[in-house]
């Protein structure tokens, strides 16, 4: 339960940010993917090493990941608004009740997830093929929507302005 705990409190933060008219830089627009990336190639390479990890549910978990996060990217920038921030190499982004409820619906895929495979015994093994696959769809869906911020910045604020 803590760990539910834990992401209960970092996804509601990440919502309500969601929701406020923000300042999205191109200087700090790969940060988050860029770490999310490291962190699933670092769980896609230690998945070797894990017992009982089969590599090929791992890679099958990461590739449905991908696939999901790429959809879950293109729908939040189409529910994203976009507007001058006034500064160079910025924009305003906002996001509405559609943006959270994609991403609630993202995230909420991995807890269906263990339920739909609970017959497998929920081992650490199935865990951890399970959260292989949601780091890899944040990843996926941070770099989708990081491009899609910055094809803003460079229509609504270019930094050569």
């Amino acid at each position: 339960y803590l760990t539910l705990a834990i992401v209960a409190l970092v996804v509601v933060r990440f919502l309500f940010r969601e929701l406020r008219n923000r300042v999205v830089r191109v200087r700090t627009l790969w940060i988050r993917p860029g770490l999310f990336a490291v962190a699933s190639v670092l769980l896609l390479a230690f998945a070797f090493k894990v017992p009982d990890v089969s590599i090929a549910i791992a890679a099958l978990a990461a590739i449905g990941g991908a696939v999901v996060g790429v959809v879950t990217g293109t729908l939040v920038l189409r529910s994203t608004t976009f507007t001058p921030a006034g500064l160079r190499g910025a924009v305003r982004a906002k996001g509405n009740a559609t943006t959270v409820a994609i991403w609630v619906i993202a995230i909420a895929l991995r807890f269906a997830a263990r339920y739909a495979f609970a017959d497998l015994g929920a081992s650490a093994a199935v865990q951890y093929e399970l959260n292989l696959g949601l780091v890899v769809l944040v990843t996926a869906a941070f770099i989708v929507v990081a491009r899609g911020f910055h094809r803003a910045i460079d229509r609504l604020a270019p930094e050569q302005a």
